[in-house]
């Protein structure tokens, strides 16, 4: 079998081109430039920008609620009513 650079039959590559990483997330490439693109940055290789699939997945599921984003421990002790997240004298 000839080496011509495509991946094994149903490996999917790591690294997307913007049109491909916005049918990835079901969307136009136009508004994953407005949605998705400030949030998540591209790698670059050469002239070309591509966006890590894992990064993509964080993102959505840091948007779907699927997991939260960072908070210092003190917001987690403030919500818990726990006091040592107000500061000391």
């Amino acid at each position: 079998m000839p080496d011509d650079g495509a991946l094994p039959r149903g490996m999917t590559p790591r690294l997307l081109s913007r049109e491909a990483a916005a049918a990835y997330c079901g969307i136009a490439p136009e508004t994953f430039d407005v949605h998705v693109r400030p949030h998540v940055s591209p790698i670059e290789m050469g002239t070309r920008r591509l966006w890590d699939v894992k990064a993509l997945d964080h993102w959505l599921d840091q948007q779907s609620g699927l997991i939260a984003e960072f908070q210092p421990i003190e917001s987690w002790l403030e919500r818990l009513g726990d006091d040592r997240a107000r500061p000391r004298d």
